[in-house]
């Protein structure tokens, strides 16, 4: 039961909310307004179909990752900047941790490359901003771990990519 409980807080808060609201309007935008964000007529269905395919494959992995890592960290679910060795018991490098050292990112980022491509959206170039901010984000955090855990992380950083 408790950890439904977690599950749930997961998705719990308006940080989420506001992220499928924001969702839901592009794909409102892209699909049934179609302001010109879309490559659909200028593809061949077969192309058409293998990138809506290929997209929802994407976004498909990117939530598995994310819910992965999610139920992995279990415990230790808190961004990095907010807690310190204190609150950590050990440095997580099992499950999704094992093939990149930020699987939540990577996730996310599956998740709005899958999306756009999808939808066939030229707002795929959204997806860059996206990796941007969330390097960014990656690099303040080992920084933070760095601290936190010494030549362990060292070891790990050098093993394990940020990403993919």
């Amino acid at each position: 039961m408790k950890e439904k409980v977690r599950f749930y807080l997961f998705f719990k808060g308006s940080f989420s909310l506001r992220i499928i609201a924001i969702y839901a309007v592009l794909f409102l935008m892209i699909k049934f307004i179609n302001p010109g964000w879309s490559l659909s007529a200028d593809v061949s269905s077969t192309i058409n179909s293998l990138l809506t395919f290929g997209g929802l494959f994407l976004y498909s992995v990117g939530i598995i990752i994310c819910v992965w890592a999610r139920i992995t960290m279990r415990d230790v679910w808190t961004p990095a900047e907010q807690t310190s060795i204190k609150h950590r018991k050990k440095l997580l490098k099992n499950g999704p941790f094992s093939f990149t050292r930020n699987p939540i990112y990577l996730g996310l980022i599956l998740i709005n490359l899958g999306f756009f491509i999808a939808l066939k959206s030229y707002l795929v170039v959204v997806v860059l901003f996206v990796v941007l901010f969330l390097n960014k984000k990656a690099v303040e955090e080992e920084k933070i771990l760095e601290k936190d855990f010494g030549s362990e992380y060292l070891r790990y950083q050098s093993k394990v990519p940020r990403f993919i």
